[in-house]
C-alpha cells in the first residue's frame, strides 16, 4: 500500500509566495521596496488666483485657478464643460454654490444655472473634492462663472 501524499499546508504556501513573489512576478526584490505612496494634501498648492466673478474665455486651458472668499477657498480646473476641484479651506455652516452666468459680468439672468456644491454642514469639507458637470440639454455657452456662499 503507498502512503498518501500530504497536501501543502497554507503556511508553507504562503511562505513560498511571499519568498518568491518579486521573482515570480519580475520585480528586482532590491528595488520592490521603492515605490512610495504620496499626498495630495502634503504638496504645495499651486494654482493660479482669479476674481469672483470670472470671464469663462479668460481661463486658460490645462490651469489650476484660486478662489479665495472669506467663507471658502477652493481650486478647480475647467475642461470646457465641467469643474473638478478641491476645497481647500471651508466654514461648515455656509454653503458653496456655483452660478454659471449667462453674462460676463453675471449680472442676474433668467438663463442662469446654479449648482450647489456644498450645502451647510455636508460634506466636501476641507481637502474634499467635487465636480460639477456642465447643465444637460442646454444648447448654449455661458460667459462667466461665479461661486458663492450665503446664510
Amino acid at each position: 500500500m503507498v502512503p498518501a501524499q500530504r497536501k501543502p499546508s497554507i503556511f508553507l504556501w504562503t511562505l513560498i509566495l511571499t519568498l518568491s513573489g518579486p521573482f515570480v512576478f519580475g520585480l528586482n526584490p532590491s528595488h520592490s521596496t521603492e515605490f512610495k505612496s504620496i499626498s495630495l494634501k502634503k504638496y504645495p498648492q499651486t494654482a493660479f488666483p482669479v476674481p469672483n466673478p470670472m470671464v469663462i474665455s479668460k481661463l486658460e486651458y490645462g490651469k489650476t485657478f484660486q478662489v479665495s472668499e472669506p467663507h471658502f477657498i477652493l481650486q478647480f480646473f475647467f475642461n470646457n464643460k465641467n469643474i473638478m476641484g478641491m476645497i481647500l479651506k471651508r466654514e461648515k455652516k455656509y454653503p458653496i454654490r456655483v452660478r454659471w452666468c449667462f453674462f460676463k459680468n453675471c449680472e442676474e439672468s433668467p438663463f442662469d444655472y446654479k449648482s450647489v456644491i456644498a450645502e451647510a454642514y455636508s460634506p466636501p469639507f476641507d481637502q474634499g473634492f467635487f465636480e460639477i458637470k456642465f447643465p444637460p440639454g442646454i444648447q448654449y455657452q455661458f460667459q462667466g462663472l461665479e461661486f458663492s456662499s450665503s446664510n
